[in-house]
């Protein structure tokens, strides 16, 4: 009976055994995951270190670039009109993907499509090269209450003809009538002024669109994403290009030409570093934890391991016994 429960007992510590020694194998492994992932998070952490953003001046701050700085606010010119909303200063500098396609917003794909019909636009977003002889008749849908011809004449330099209005003679400081005699009012200086000044902005837009393709597959992203435009420029999802009148794209107009030039910043973010500095240091928190409670637990396994071969080292002497003495009593 002993010698059976003894037998019985070392398959018990056995198996134990085998349980002790997988679990160590195991956390040894998670060990060395653990450590190739405190590496790349060493990587990741220089990476975004490294990393900049792409920023304009105004205002007495520096801001990161958006698409309406470089773009315009779509359908509302009287940004440009007004100059009331931060713009760049140079209308040559557009967006592209960097398939080269024109950035453009719903706004001016709307105003393409209705114009020139949806079929310009495929299923994708992009959209196809047109003619500029149509961009008078796009910024006048782009721009409600303008005239396509008014635009045509400023983009030909042709005449542009008279503009006028009537009005009373009113007192500047009550609003009051004056009198009531009608007066007609020129104002074709002002009004050209205005188109001229649509013209200055969007024309390079449209006319690079019209030679080189347009694209709105990046709106969603780019509405969802305030740093959207800042990292595709960075990552080379989008660059920067100078465009002619012919909207044909400058060569050599790399990131560094626009930042050497002034017309964009690349910045580090300070606020930005401290962020990224938080969040390693969480995560080697996270790392390290996990490490230590594999330790403790290896540390367990290894302690409840010896102890079990000790006690099968005992049990199997009991066990060399107890058979010794059968033969023993056999011989005797």
């Amino acid at each position: 009976m002993g010698l059976a429960c003894s037998q019985i007992r070392m398959l018990t510590l056995t198996a134990r055994k085998a349980d002790c020694e997988y679990g160590i194998s195991i956390n040894s492994m998670k060990k060395m995951a653990l450590t190739r992932e405190s590496s790349q998070l060493s990587k990741e952490y220089y990476s975004k270190l490294q990393s900049k953003d792409i920023s304009y001046y105004a205002n007495g701050q520096y801001n990161k670039i958006n698409y309406n700085y470089l773009m315009g606010y779509g359908a509302d010119y009287t940004a440009i009109l007004k100059g009331e909303k931060p713009l760049k200063t140079d209308n040559s500098m557009i967006l592209t993907d960097y398939k080269g396609q024109v950035v453009l917003s719903d706004s001016y794909a709307k105003a393409i499509t209705d114009v020139l019909g949806t079929s310009i636009m495929d299923a994708s977003g992009r959209g196809g090269t047109f003619s500029t002889d149509k961009i008078a008749q796009i910024l006048a849908a782009l721009c409600p209450g303008t005239d396509a011809e008014k635009f045509q004449a400023v983009i030909d330099n042709t005449d542009f003809g008279s503009s006028s209005y009537s009005a009373h003679g009113a007192n500047s400081m009550t609003g009051e009538a004056t009198d009531s005699t009608q007066i007609t009012v020129d104002n074709t200086e002002k009004v050209e002024s205005n188109y001229q000044k649509l013209v200055d902005f969007y024309y390079p837009i449209f006319a690079s669109a019209a030679s080189n393709g347009w694209t709105t597959e990046y709106n969603q992203d780019m509405v969802a994403n305030e740093d959207y435009v800042s990292d595709a420029i960075v990552s080379g999802t989008f660059q920067l290009e100078t465009v002619d009148e012919k909207g044909e794209y400058d060569e050599g107009t790399s990131l560094t030409y626009f930042v050497t030039a002034g017309l964009v910043q690349e910045r580090s973010d300070s606020a930005a570093r401290e962020e990224i500095t938080a969040w390693y240091n969480a995560e080697k928190e996270r790392i390290s934890e996990k490490e230590n409670y594999y330790d403790l637990e290896m540390s367990d396994l290894s302690t409840e391991l010896e102890s079990i071969n000790t006690e099968i080292q005992s049990i199997q002497s009991l066990i060399d016994d107890a058979i010794s003495s059968v033969f023993d009593w056999g011989s005797s």
